[in-house]
């Protein structure tokens, strides 16, 4: 068996992964069934501008492009092969890759191992003819990877949704469940950079990802599920490296006994000792989150702010049963419910002597006044100003339609005229209208959630990050 720490670990032939000029996809032609056609519809719809090389000996032409008997028979170079086949077939397959001078190969196909001893004798002889060619393999049994910028997109299957949206975080995962067929990524409006599933990992791991990631200027922050880590030295260098420059946000599968046995059925590895990933993480200076919610919500607020300065939160609410959750949320999380500067008090106390006070309920003034907007705008910039206050946690209304664009403009003042971070939490009774308010704050680079606590927990990541980084 050839060892992890053979590979070549600088990440900077992941390039041909995620910026490839030309692709050849391996697979069923079959119209709507086929996995392959389905991979080349994605790639057309979403926007990917190189060029697409159908490859099936029984086909002539499909979706308007010309197809080939095989990887070989493509006169023109090929940067990446996405193959979606019989797991026999694809050691020959990889070998003609090999011989075109493909840099980059995606394995769809399941069945190697995580089905027991006959797929990992498998999966070790295609590890072994991709070395010998020079090709460097994600998977195999991935859906492969998303970069929204150039559209470039693997997933084999349908995906509900027109458009995919962008954003600075680079999400990656030992599942396909980070992809776009399985998460709603457009209606919750992720800021997506990049998605890698690394599937098996019979070549391409976390390691390999951080260090590309390190070096790729358009992801601000990085998202890492894991049920396993292959080599823990290797792990902590390059995402200590990785921390250096922008935030690791990890999320550990396999926490408890029958956790781990599930991931060795789901990829074919072993979770590891849970307190020893965790004393790793905390070693590599990486965020560890405990939900999948967290894992996709939390680095929202990372990359469109400033960093805090400190800990110290301002809340601002329409109701005082929120300012309470809010409360205990900050808390646990370790953040610091601060007092409020006598300045602040006393312009607060100008709308309302209920008001002095953090956190602020507006609720009762709110239902008084001609002027809603008003306030609560210049109540969360008054938090924001205050000397004692190094990131704002804000709660408004905004689960119906109508009220969405002057929310918008609201926030957008406030970013421009308060140089603090702060995380936006929009309630209300219409799941559609929060969410389409959620993405329009998105699109103007403000942290917005639908949970408070996650939107509180996000602060304190990102303050506990700015901590870390002081000590570097």
């Amino acid at each position: 068996m050839i060892s992890p720490d053979n590979c070549i670990r600088n990440g900077d032939d992941l390039h041909y992964f995620f910026e490839p000029s030309s692709v050849a996809v391996i697979g069923s032609l079959r119209m709507d069934s086929g996995l392959a056609f389905r991979a080349i519809s994605n790639m057309l719809h979403f926007g990917y501008k190189g060029k697409i090389y159908p490859v099936n000996p029984g086909y002539e032409e499909v979706l308007g492009l010309s197809a080939y008997q095989s990887v070989e028979a493509v006169a023109e170079p090929i940067d990446q092969a996405i193959v979606i086949t019989p797991p026999k077939t694809v050691p020959g397959i990889i070998d003609q890759c090999g011989n075109k001078g493909v840099k980059a190969v995606v394995i769809v196909s399941e069945n190697f191992a995580e089905i027991g001893a006959d797929g990992i004798v498998l999966q070790q002889h295609v590890t072994e003819i991709a070395r010998s060619k020079g090709i460097r393999i994600v998977g195999p049994n991935t859906i492969g990877l998303i970069n929204s910028a150039n559209g470039f997109i693997t997933a084999p299957y349908f995906i509900a949704y027109d458009r995919l949206p962008k954003g600075n975080v680079s999400y990656c995962s030992q599942t396909g469940f980070v992809g776009p067929t399985a998460q709603p990524l457009f209606d919750r409006g992720y800021p997506i950079n990049k998605t890698c599933d690394v599937g098996n990992k019979c070549d391409v791991n976390e390691v390999d990802l951080l260090n590309y990631l390190a070096n790729d200027s358009t992801t601000s922050a990085v998202a890492l599920h894991l049920e396993d880590i292959k080599d823990g030295r290797a792990f902590i260098s390059a995402a200590r490296k990785l921390v250096a420059k922008k935030p690791l946000i990890v999320m550990k599968a396999g926490r408890t006994l029958a956790g781990g046995r599930a991931s060795a059925s789901h990829t074919g590895s072993l979770a590891g000792n849970d307190i020893i990933c965790d004393a790793a993480f905390r070693q590599a200076g990486a965020i560890r989150v405990n939900t999948w919610q967290e894992f996709w919500d939390v680095p929202r607020v990372f990359g469109t702010q400033q960093l805090p300065k400190g800990n110290r939160v301002g809340i601002v609410t329409h109701t005082g049963g929120a300012g309470v959750v809010a409360t205990d949320a900050a808390v646990e999380a370790g953040l610091v419910v601060t007092n409020f500067t006598d300045s602040t008090l006393k312009k607060l106390s100008a709308f309302a002597p209920r008001l002095a006070t953090n956190p602020v309920d507006l609720g009762p003034v709110l239902s008084t006044t001609d002027n809603p907007f008003m306030v609560q705008e210049e109540s969360v910039a008054i938090a924001m100003e205050d000397d004692n206050v190094d990131c704002v946690a804000a709660a408004t209304y905004g689960g119906i339609e109508g009220i969405m664009e002057p929310i918008v403009q609201m926030f957008t003042r406030l970013k421009q005229r308060c140089n603090k971070p702060m995380a936006v939490w929009i309630y209300g009774m219409k799941l559609s209208a929060i969410e389409e308010t959620v993405r329009e704050l998105q699109k103007q680079n403000i942290p917005a959630y639908i949970e408070f606590e996650t939107a509180v927990k996000a602060l304190s990541v990102a303050a506990h990050y700015a901590q870390m980084r002081k000590e570097m």
